[in-house]
């Protein structure tokens, strides 16, 4: 796969980044009517509309995105499994904005344990060491031994 992914990471770390600074600034409904400018001093919209744009314009590039791939004779015939794992972990991330409770206990929120009393936090710290403890290295030596290397260390 050709995937750069240094350009992937600069756009989710930039998105990642816009989201923490407009979280932190706290904005109530009232402020969403503030007026925003542009350098030059000329109201572009509104705190809302910017909050809008911000969802918005990423949606549009996705499909420029599409367009572009298909003239190139590029195109995706289905969505990859690493894209999968982008998808689900960015829906994942998006629950987590505002939540106020994350290291509080809950019991059953496992279905394969519905015992288990575990926090937020925990469940999402176990996943990202899954990622790279477990999932990346177990399908490398997985893939080393079907192709003939061996990576038993």
């Amino acid at each position: 796969m050709a995937t750069d992914w240094k350009l992937v990471r600069r756009l989710v770390n930039s998105a990642l980044d816009a989201c923490e600074a407009l979280d932190h600034l706290e904005i109530t409904d009232d402020e969403r009517s503030t007026p925003v400018r542009a350098t030059n001093g000329q109201t572009t919209g509104t705190v809302w509309d910017a909050l809008q744009s911000a969802h918005i314009f990423p949606e549009n590039v996705r499909y420029m995105v599409i367009r572009g791939r298909g003239q190139l004779g590029d195109s995706a015939p289905f969505v990859q499994p690493v894209s999968r794992v982008l998808q689900q972990t960015g829906l994942l991330a998006a629950e987590l904005v505002g939540s106020q409770q994350l290291q509080a206990p809950i019991k059953g929120i496992d279905f394969y344990s519905p015992e288990r009393e575990q926090s937020l936090e925990s469940v999402i710290e176990n996943l990202a060491t899954w990622y790279k403890s477990h999932l990346v290295p177990n399908v490398e030596i997985a893939l080393a031994n079907a192709r003939g290397g061996d990576h038993s260390s």
